[in-house]
């Protein structure tokens, strides 16, 4: 089922993503300390955001004794990749060419080397030759 990516607010990304780094059966205590190496926020903003994102589907949760515990409900890659689309439908209106130019010409600020870039480019042609 698609989901509305769009929807997402950038706090709400940040559990997100830490959640996928953590894996799974996280507690509300592990992803509020690693969520303040980003920004200081209250403990009961991240367990009511974790509860919107379970209710939004991108979370499971369980009860352990007195504890709650959050697991990644959705892949990361299929939730970005769908994420990457729409904003490239909706900001961009499906033109990827500012997407590339900004990542090409920021290269030091994304950490990638050009030739990695170049090496995509060059598996995907040959996927389209044969």
């Amino acid at each position: 089922m698609r989901k509305d990516f769009a929807d997402l607010g950038k706090t709400e990304w940040t559990l997100l993503n830490i959640c996928w780094k953590k894996g799974s059966k996280t507690s509300v205590k592990e992803i509020y300390e690693e969520s303040l190496k980003e920004k200081i926020r209250s403990y009961a903003t991240v367990k009511t955001m974790l509860d919107r994102l379970v209710i939004k589907g991108y979370l499971q949760r369980e009860k352990f004794g007195p504890i709650w515990l959050y697991t990644p409900e959705q892949n990361q890659r299929q939730v970005v990749s769908q994420a990457i689309d729409d904003f490239i439908k909706t900001v961009l209106g499906d033109n990827t060419i500012p997407f590339f130019k900004h990542l090409v010409e920021n290269r030091k600020k994304y950490q990638y080397d050009l030739e990695d870039l170049r090496n995509i480019i060059k598996k995907i042609d040959e996927k389209e030759d044969k």
